[in-house]
């Protein structure tokens, strides 16, 4: 096809090519010419002059650094061309056009759905392997990328490549970058994966901290962002009540249905009204109830589909807590924002939906916290006698696993009793322990609080045996049996 022909194609874009990923300031068209696929890239030439002027022309040096990473020999897309003053509907900008890697899916894309499968990654060494030799070949060349998470690496017909040319610098890899690839891989590589990888691409002996630094500071961006009006979340305001709710995050989990709806204001602006009726004419049904509030169940409309949900209304139990609530975030909100917390950094936890809150003079007289319902029982209800041996171990080395984790993430469980577990149950993993009623995590460490906790409730349970004990402390604390046989205490 004539050069002509690829003149008329791009300058017909919107009609011939796919609009794959709006930014704002950046535009990803796929489009197809003489029977093979391209990505064109585009920077509109908005905002400020003088940082343009400062910065350079993003396509160009977009260009130039796809250039720099074929030379190096990094598995990266091929540069074609650039095309400066290039408009898209009128508004003028520059593109950089890239040969299209086909068949391809994103890294993280790739193993998340390998956990929806429930099934093992296969291949899963190689892929590690071949990850760790892409970045080490990437500092090798004294390249550095300040986008490096899994989500710019794709993966095709079993090889690995290297995206968004826009963020690879000069000087080598840096802390921050290892942290962030780190922070990225965490859900799926195990400590053996992050360790050899370190060791590797820093060239020491030392040793990373369990809690990546880089890890807190982004989740504390998630949480603030949990309480906003943006592409993840949403305000809401309804008859006196106020609240945010969750539209749908980029990434689903595997533990939550939930993750994967896409949910909108005006879903909760039909359901919210009825939600509120059957509330005060008590017509959902009656998980709990007590003093300290109602635990209630039921189903809601909402993302397209039925959902069954639990609805969380707390009370004060004192005169003495009310005065001591003024000024202070409700319950309903500290659950909330726990909840995120611990499902940003991958714990199975309760998949929180919508937080309501009606407020007079700033103190909160009213608050709902609506969770999509986790299918199974609660650990205290369930037959430990049905279930097979390597799934008995497994359930209670997961426990003891899972109160770990949250140890060495900063957090302390206070109430890890067997009533604030839901044992999900899952054909191919095996029984699944859920986080439920959140509120008893508190972002500081006391070692052990979790574990005695859930021990000492254990023991009310008529199925609960030592040898469940003994699996239990193992998944807190693996390695301790080799030390009492050795004698090897630290």
């Amino acid at each position: 096809m004539s050069e002509q022909a690829l003149v008329e194609a791009l300058r017909n874009l919107p009609a011939v090519g796919q609009l794959v990923k709006d930014r704002g300031y950046r535009q990803v068209w796929r489009f197809e010419f003489g029977g093979r696929a391209y990505y064109l890239k585009w920077y509109p030439r908005e905002g400020s002059k003088l940082k343009r002027g400062i910065t350079g022309n993003p396509a160009l040096m977009e260009f130039t650094r796809l250039i720099t990473l074929q030379k190096a020999h990094i598995p990266s897309p091929r540069a074609i061309a650039v095309l400066r003053g290039f408009k898209i509907n009128e508004h003028l900008g520059d593109a950089v056009i890239l040969e299209a890697i086909e068949p391809s899916i994103p890294l993280d894309r790739y193993l998340l759905d390998c956990d929806d499968a429930g099934g093992e990654v296969p291949n899963r060494y190689a892929l590690s392997r071949q990850l760790i030799d892409l970045i080490y070949s990437l500092g090798k060349a004294k390249l550095g990328h300040d986008d490096l998470h899994l989500g710019n690496i794709i993966l095709s017909n079993g090889k690995l490549f290297l995206l968004d040319g826009y963020a690879v610098r000069n000087g080598g890899l840096t802390t921050r970058q290892l942290m962030m690839l780190g922070h990225s891989a965490a859900p799926w590589a195990t400590r053996a994966e992050m360790l050899r990888g370190w060791r590797l691409l820093t060239a020491t002996d030392s040793v990373p901290s369990a809690e990546n630094p880089l890890t807190a500071r982004l989740c504390r961006k998630f949480v603030r962002r949990s309480l906003q009006e943006n592409s993840y979340f949403g305000r809401l305001e309804i008859g006196g009540y106020r609240g945010v709710f969750v539209k749908g995050l980029k990434q689903t989990r595997w533990w939550a249905a939930a993750s994967s709806s896409h949910i909108t204001r005006e879903d909760w602006q039909r359901e919210w009204p009825t939600m509120l009726k059957k509330i005060e004419e008590d017509g959902y049904e009656v998980l709990k109830r007590g003093d300290s509030g109602d635990v209630l169940a039921g189903t809601a409309n909402v993302g397209g589909r039925e959902l069954e949900i639990v609805i969380k209304l707390p009370r004060h139990k004192t005169v003495w807590k009310r005065v001591m609530s003024v000024g202070r975030q409700s319950r309903n909100r500290r659950t909330w924002i726990k909840a995120w917390k611990l499902i940003v950094r991958e714990f199975p936890a309760e998949w929180p939906l919508l937080l309501m809150e009606k407020r007079v003079a700033g103190y909160v007289t009213d608050s709902v916290l609506v969770f999509a319902r986790v299918k199974g029982p609660t650990l205290f209800e369930m037959n430990l006698d049905e279930l097979s041996a390597v799934d008995r171990e497994k359930l209670f080395r997961r426990l003891g696993r899972t109160l770990r984790r949250l140890e060495l993430a900063g957090f302390g469980h206070f109430d890890a009793k067997s009533t604030n577990w839901i044992i999900m149950p899952d054909a191919r993993r095996g029984p699944v322990p859920v986080l439920i009623d959140v509120d008893g995590v508190r972002h500081y460490r006391w070692d052990g609080t979790g574990l005695r906790r859930l021990l000492r409730a254990m023991m009310q349970h008529p199925q609960y045996t030592p040898q469940d004990s003994l699996w239990l402390c193992r998944g807190y604390a693996p390695r301790a049996h080799e030390a009492a046989e050795t004698n090897d205490f630290p």
